[in-house]
């Protein structure tokens, strides 16, 4: 940043009403010609202290009862070396602080805590961040959380980044027993629910991409074997990012209708960039969207009920019958 540079001008500005005795624009000038070697005109540092006030946030105010009208700042703060939030930014900080409980039983819950503790001294003297206060306002509601082996995740973490194949035995869904794999790992996918999975592919099959949750996985290893990953793959290509983390080659048109009582409740949600939203004259609503994930989107359904009755496609209407009759069955219905 140099002294031609309008951002450095902007600062030094700032520091100059923060530390001068409510200097007004004459005097801000002078000093940048005198102590800087500036070229700049009292209308220029007028501009400048108007584009603090307008889009900055600055807050500088002139203080009437001075000759001159000499500047001050109502936030001596701002722009300083400390951190500066606003009560809203604060509360903000809280709520963050609720929602990292995902990051429970991950190496990164504990980065994270230092990342606020390190964050809290960096705040202006006598600012309130009280973060059990905050908390007590607020709830976060989080979907029942799988249990991860802080070891598993760390070697998974540093798997991809070293692009180092890995072996581990994995326990499916319905599975008797564990089964032993060797992957080479590509990328890692959250889901908000608070399951992290792995997607790659088999190391003696390039074209086999297979996704594994962490909670299922044990007896992980890392290999001196490393990999490169193809230059044309694209994550999209293999799961839908929006909807779920299942590798599919397939991706269909889902289309489905919401019942009036959950009319609003449709519309004011954003289910997916391709959606398209639609309210009939019944009071219903039809939402349309493309997804690889059928079994995903088959759970939202049942979520909902009766309330939500499936359209297209075929497949996902199947899903939906069938899984109704074993459900029935279930209950001797």
């Amino acid at each position: 940043m140099t002294r031609h540079d309008r951002t450095w001008k902007l600062r030094k500005i700032v520091e100059y009403i923060r530390t001068m005795d409510h200097p007004n624009a004459t005097q801000i000038a002078d000093r940048l010609r005198t102590e800087e070697q500036v070229k700049i005109s009292n209308i220029t540092v007028y501009r400048l202290i108007r584009h603090l006030n307008e889009n900055e946030g600055a807050d500088i105010r002139a203080d009437m009862t001075r000759v001159g009208s000499g500047y001050y700042l109502a936030d001596r703060n701002f722009w300083s070396d400390k951190l500066n939030l606003n009560s809203g930014e604060l509360i903000g900080l809280g709520l963050l602080q609720s929602l990292m409980k995902v990051y429970k039983n991950t190496p990164i819950e504990k980065d994270l805590g230092s990342i606020f503790d390190k964050l809290q001294k960096f705040l202006p003297d006598g600012t309130r961040y009280d973060k059990s206060r905050i908390a007590k306002y607020i709830r976060v509601i989080n979907d029942p959380m799988a249990l991860i082996d802080t070891t598993i995740f760390t070697a998974v973490i540093e798997s991809v980044q070293e692009h180092r194949t890995i072996t581990f035995n994995y326990h499916k869904n319905g599975a008797s027993q564990f089964q032993p794999y060797t992957i080479n790992p590509y990328r890692i996918v959250f889901r908000q629910n608070g399951d992290w999975y792995i997607l790659g592919c088999k190391a003696n099959d390039r074209t086999a991409i297979r996704t594994f949750a962490f909670s299922r996985m044990t007896d992980i290893e890392m290999t001196g074997e490393r990999f490169t990953i193809p230059d044309d793959f694209r994550l999209e290509s293999h799961i839908d990012p929006e909807m779920g983390v299942w590798h599919s080659d397939s991706f269909y048109r889902v289309k489905m209708v919401f019942d009036r009582q959950l009319a609003q409740h449709a519309l004011e949600r954003k289910w997916h960039h391709t959606q398209h939203v639609t309210k009939n004259s019944d009071g219903t609503v039809q939402v349309e969207l493309t997804t690889s994930q059928l079994n995903d989107i088959t759970r939202i359904v049942l979520g909902y009920g009766s309330l939500v009755k499936v359209l297209e496609p075929p497949e996902l209407v199947e899903n939906i019958r069938s899984e109704i009759v074993k459900m029935a069955a279930s209950y001797g219905c």
